[in-house]
């Protein structure tokens, strides 16, 4: 299983209500095949995983538990999910619309139900990131739910939700702790303990009563102190962690064998931003699959820059486009408009772009990176083969 997959799903779908939870090992499948979708995907495919995976995602021991494994994806099948709408209305749908054991060959092939095409293809705006492993580490459902709210919300550093809504989006179905005490203790605090203890954040929060009963939760979410002090340590003044600071490390993590430092990231962004605006890092996650999957792109820094100015030139004319355009487009404008200084700078040689790739800096802080998030020395090394 490649646990840096990343998963990403629309808000909507984040903030959903389970009216039939999911149990952890149910969770634990969905968020791998989201994690197997690509940022081009116009329609969901048929996804398979090992019944290997299967054992080590779901904790089973010994041979195969063909049985057992059956009977975890026929309850997956029988779970609704409550998606609020845009316009006040909602859509209760199932998650899988389809399951196969493949004879043979040792796996599951599973499909989602077409309802949820719009909370998790051809997302521009308004969604959530966040890397597999951090879920797949976390051994409660409520955890796990707790984890994908917060990490909707870290970018604003705090959250607040009524009882009864966290209890919907959370799971916590009617008749199980009743009493806020019980729910405090064996499900919100020990969600937020398990999550400070695993992931990449550190939550904590406050209860705002009315009268003597709690009526709502305010959750504060921060970076993990914990995981940051494992980094390098630096003789350089610390720099305020920004949005634009997150987004810089989804798409580095997305990349394979290149790394956009700050100053390429922030006029590759600026460019971006003024084209797509909110979809900016959408339309860049796809470019960057892109460069990833093909072979004959042998300067991924360089081809990005000169697709994205390519797409400024369309953008001037007055005229929309995807990265999905750009992939076929072959046009060029002859504008003598200004555009961004970054475009108008002379093209990056071959040879000043690939040398500038893979430094041994930019490998050193990976690998803290990946220290950082748990991985063990045998996992590192193999995530460090992707870069050489």
């Amino acid at each position: 299983m490649k646990e840096n997959y990343v998963v990403t799903q629309g808000n909507n779908l984040i903030e959903a209500r389970h009216k039939k939870p999911l149990s952890v090992r149910e969770q634990k499948i969905i968020l791998t095949m989201v994690s197997m979708i690509n940022p081009t995907d116009e329609d969901f495919r048929e996804y398979v995983i090992s019944i290997k995976d299967f054992h080590e995602m779901l904790g089973l021991q010994g041979r195969e538990k063909y049985t057992e494994i059956k009977t975890v994806v026929e309850n997956l099948m029988s779970k609704v999910i409550e998606i609020p709408r845009e316009n006040g209305g909602w859509l209760l749908t199932h998650w899988v619309s389809s399951a196969e054991y493949i004879q043979g060959k040792g796996s599951i092939r599973l499909k989602f139900v077409p309802e949820l095409k719009p909370y998790m293809l051809q997302l521009k705006s308004q969604f959530t990131s966040y890397r597999l492993s951090n879920v797949l580490s976390l051994n409660s459902t409520y955890s796990i739910r707790l984890y994908e709210l917060m990490k909707k919300w870290h970018h604003l550093g705090k959250w607040e939700c009524s009882i009864e809504d966290l209890r919907g989006k959370l799971g916590v179905v009617e008749k199980i702790y009743p009493r806020y005490a019980n729910f405090k203790i064996r499900v919100l605090k020990a969600a937020i303990d398990e999550v400070n203890e695993k992931t990449d954040l550190l939550i904590d929060f406050r209860e705002i009563k009315k009268g003597r009963s709690v009526e709502r939760i305010e959750f504060t979410i921060k970076h993990s102190v914990e995981k940051e002090v494992k980094l390098p340590i630096s003789t350089e003044k610390p720099k305020k962690n920004d949005v634009n600071d997150d987004i810089r490390e989804r798409l580095n993590l997305t990349a394979k064998g290149y790394h956009f430092d700050q100053s390429f990231f922030t006029q590759m962004y600026q460019g971006a931003s003024l084209i797509w605006n909110d979809a900016a890092e959408n339309e860049l996650q796809m470019l960057i699959h892109y460069v990833n999957e093909e072979e004959t792109v042998k300067n991924p820094l360089g081809f990005i820059k000169s697709k994205i100015k390519t797409a400024w030139d369309i953008h001037q004319d007055g005229f929309p486009i995807t990265f999905a355009d750009l992939k076929v487009s072959k046009r060029t404008t002859g504008r003598t408009e200004v555009i961004p200084d970054w475009f108008n700078e002379r093209n990056t040689s071959k040879e000043e772009t690939v040398a500038t790739v893979v430094t041994e800096e930019y490998q050193e802080k990976k690998r803290a990176l990946l220290e950082s998030l748990g991985k063990s020395p045998e996992e590192i090394e193999e995530e460090m083969k992707d870069n050489k």
